[in-house]
């Protein structure tokens, strides 16, 4: 199951009321690794954040920390006093609670927060709290104290217009008395201080005298436009003119105090004005959209006429679906809780491709392969690849990543946990189909890993065993000198047991061949098989033994092809004899460069150097190339490598 550190904590909080509070909180927190034992003396990461409301809360507050852990596997930091990621500490107002906090930690001392934990800040922090919390008792009223100056008085409202003057009185009677204008407005209220006065009232028309016409009405201009102004006469600033000529109505004002209504646009429902070249107005039925969402959704017609939430959001910083808050950290973030009930083949994401026609790649290269799924990472960081998996790997038979034909026939997975719960890093298979079993016939095809490489086609170093293989033809086959350290041990087993055997070594590339024969009348010739003669490099030694009586034997000629053994003086016997050839191989001097390098004092030092676990952080391996002549070991440099390119360049 999923291993987590485990983690206690606590917060220490001072109840000292001080004059002026510090901004910053103590903490600490016991570190201890999944074998309940303390993380001591090891710097670990810690990200702190201040969620106000619930414990999946707004973060009004995030600062990381990097702090090591004492003998007791304690680690104390001040919260307030870390590395800010946002928010400010001294703007938090603790009354509009509650609080809780947050801690994320990375054992490791990094930023790969594998321990999460939050708890609701129960106590009030320090005197923070103080500064903005909930007033206390309120104490005694004060004197009070001198009355401020009195505001200054409105300014008079302004004089209305004259009011039309009243018809002529008849000859000899004076006219009638116009009617008073309207009342200016109140001044405004000066700042506590008295009430403007009244402005006054507008002056009365005055009396008609013997039957004076009044003031002349609206004139028509030449172009038979109509003028008002607030004056009624045929100058001034216009507010609205009338082209009789087009029948157009324009309003050059610039302020509207009643309704104007086109009652040729009028209609049932919702509808909209369009325009034609000619500026003619014409209105048209228009359903509408309606709904409503939430902040950062994306939309979706949740009906035929409706808008309402998606389930992708759009932060400003990050895309994601599935996901109640997009995350700072991805540019898109994609969350699927898998439901049993779907069945299986369910993908979180899904990279899909398929062409009209037969579109072949040409190369491995990024811009001339084709994928349905691609990762490209332009800058080659630590710790920085095109496409990462990551599975807990809690059962068996799973890994992070898995590339495999679509039936499963043949596959290969990174990161992988197999049946018998043995962790690969690599593993692949091309002897099952569709992943139930073998294939169904006595055919065998496929490659479980194959491995290329300029230099080097693989390594593989075990901390116990270094590499087991097994075949039924055979286990091994090597093209190439073979140089190990240590025994060569075969074990040959036999109906009984199985024993191990030892092979022959010698400082030379020697073979050996061996038989029996008979003397006949004290001599005979031995030939050399042609598989021998073949591989000989030089004349063999040749040892005889003799089986039976006789006065002994010697070997009176070697060649190439074989030998001859007599008996000695002349001997006529016909016994028995064993013989042994040895030569060096046809190609023993072609060794002679590679034992060399290979025999070096420093070489398997720096083999077990450049076979270094990267899994182990602390340090790392050895390069290792060839310069056309010898084996070197060091830091590969940039000149050996492709130079770097810039972003957008490839």
């Amino acid at each position: 199951m999923k291993k987590l550190f485990l983690l206690s904590m606590m917060l220490l909080i001072a109840a000292t009321s001080w004059a002026q509070s510090p901004q910053r909180m103590s903490y600490q927190a016991v570190i201890r690794d999944t074998n309940n034992a303390l993380v001591t003396n090891h710097a670990v990461g810690m990200r702190i954040s201040i969620l106000q409301g619930s414990a999946s809360g707004t973060a009004v507050f995030v600062e990381t920390h990097t702090n090591a852990t004492n003998a007791n596997g304690l680690v104390s930091i001040e919260i307030g006093d870390g590395t800010l990621v946002s928010g400010n500490f001294s703007t938090i107002n603790w009354a509009n609670g509650p609080y809780f906090i947050k801690t994320q930690t990375d054992p490791t001392g990094g930023t790969t927060y594998s321990i999460v934990g939050s708890s609701e800040l129960l106590s009030v922090p320090y005197a923070l709290y103080s500064a903005n919390g909930t007033p206390g008792v309120t104490g005694p009223t004060g004197p009070m104290g001198p009355i401020g100056p009195t505001g200054a008085s409105g300014s008079n409202g302004s004089i209305g217009p004259i009011g039309p003057a009243g018809p002529s009185g008849a000859d000899g009677t004076n006219g009638s008395i116009g009617p008073i204008g309207p009342t200016g407005p109140s001044g405004a209220d000066g700042s506590n201080g008295s009430v403007g006065p009244i402005g006054p009232t507008g002056p009365s028309g005055a009396d008609g005298i013997n039957g004076v016409t009044g003031p002349t009405g609206p004139v028509a201009g030449s172009d038979m436009q109509i003028i008002y102004n607030n004056a009624g006469a045929a100058a001034g600033s216009a507010n609205l003119t009338w082209n009789g000529a087009i029948s157009t109505l324009t309003v050059s004002g610039t302020t509207n105090t009643s309704t104007a209504q086109i009652t040729g646009l009028g209609g049932a429902g919702t509808r909209y004005v369009t325009a034609d070249n000619s500026g003619l107005l014409s209105a048209v039925t228009f359903s509408g959209i309606a709904g409503s969402g939430t902040t950062n959704y994306i939309p979706k017609f949740t009906a035929a006429t409706t808008i309402g939430n998606s389930t992708m959001q759009d932060n400003g910083t990050s895309i994601s679906a599935g996901l109640a808050t997009p995350s700072v950290i991805y540019q898109l973030y994609v969350y699927r809780q898998q439901l049993t009930a779907n069945g299986d083949g369910q993908h979180t994401i899904l990279g899909y491709r398929t062409r009209d026609s037969q579109n072949d790649g040409i190369s491995y290269s990024q811009l001339s392969a084709n994928t349905a799924s691609t990762g490209y990472n332009f800058w080659g960081d630590v710790y920085t690849f095109g496409i990462g998996g990551w599975n807990y790997n809690d059962y068996s038979r799973c890994g992070g990543v898995l590339g495999a034909d679509v039936n499963g026939a043949y596959w290969g997975s990174l990161g992988y946990r197999s049946s018998g719960l043995l962790n690969y890093g690599v593993y692949g298979s091309a002897g099952y189909t569709s992943g139930g079993g073998l294939l169904p016939n006595t055919s065998a095809f496929g490659v479980g890993g194959g491995f290329h490489g300029t230099l080097i086609g693989s390594t593989s170093k075990g901390e116990v065993i270094g590499q087991l293989t097994s075949g039924e033809l055979f286990a091994q086959y090597n093209s190439g000198n073979v140089y190990t350290y240590g025994k060569n041990v075969e074990l040959v087993k036999s109906s009984e047991k199985i024993t191990p055997v030892y092979n022959l070594t010698s400082l030379e590339s020697t073979i050996y061949t061996k038989g029996t024969t008979q003397l006949s009348n004290g001599s005979v010739y031995v030939p050399f098989t042609s598989d021998f003669k073949a591989i000989m490099g030089e004349v063999p030694v040749v040892t005889v033994t003799l089986n039976g009586e006789c006065q002994g034997v010697y070997v009176s000629s070697v060649d190439m092809n074989g030998f001859t053994v007599k008996e000695l003086n002349h001997g006529n016997s016909n016994a028995p004899i064993s013989w042994i050839a040895a030569a060096n191989r046809i190609d023993n001097g072609t060794m002679e460069a590679a034992t060399k390098i290979v025999s070096a004092p420093d070489f398997d030092r720096n083999i077990q150097k450049v076979l270094y676990s990267d899994g182990h952080l602390e340090g790392k391996s050895l390069g290792i190339w060839w310069d056309g002549t010898n084996l070197r070991f060091g830091e590969i440099t940039p000149a050996m490598n492709p130079p770097a390119k810039k972003e957008g360049v490839r």
